[in-house]
């Protein structure tokens, strides 16, 4: 028998699956990118600056650094992504969306929204609302 934290774990694995599959590569809607494309791009349009350093990236997405650094590079040779030096550390750098990638990012969030709502229809809105407080709180 499942305890309720494994039938959780389980639950969380299987919906992030059914949104991946149904938004991976490249997203419905003829976008070009990917759902961890679209996740990268995402986050950095909503950070002030619209860039961060690959750590910090990483960080916030629960990533490895070489993972970022995998999955920035097909980005920034089409454009979406610009890597910068640091001012003052030759060693660091950004990773900064595009007005390109802020446009891609845009083009795709109607069909991330269409998708993740088809996904979600069972649940009433105060469901859906009170998961995503439940997310916040655990930090995510």
């Amino acid at each position: 028998m499942l305890t309720d934290n494994v039938a959780l774990a389980l639950g969380l694995w299987r919906t992030d699956a059914l949104i991946r599959r149904r938004l991976e590569g490249p997203l419905g809607g003829g976008h070009g990118i990917g759902y961890t494309d679209f996740v990268i791009l995402t986050e950095l349009a909503s950070v002030v600056g619209g860039r961060l350093r690959p750590v910090d990236l990483a960080n916030r997405l629960q990533l490895t650094a070489s993972g970022v650094t995998r999955a920035v590079l097909p980005l920034a040779k089409i454009g979406l992504v610009a890597r910068e030096a640091h001012d003052r550390d030759a060693r660091a750098s950004y990773v900064s969306i595009t007005q390109a990638g802020r446009t891609r990012v845009e083009e795709a969030m109607i069909t991330v929204e269409r998708v993740v709502a088809e996904i979600v229809s069972p649940l009433s809105r105060v469901d859906r609302l009170t998961l995503l407080g439940s997310l916040e709180r655990l930090g995510y």
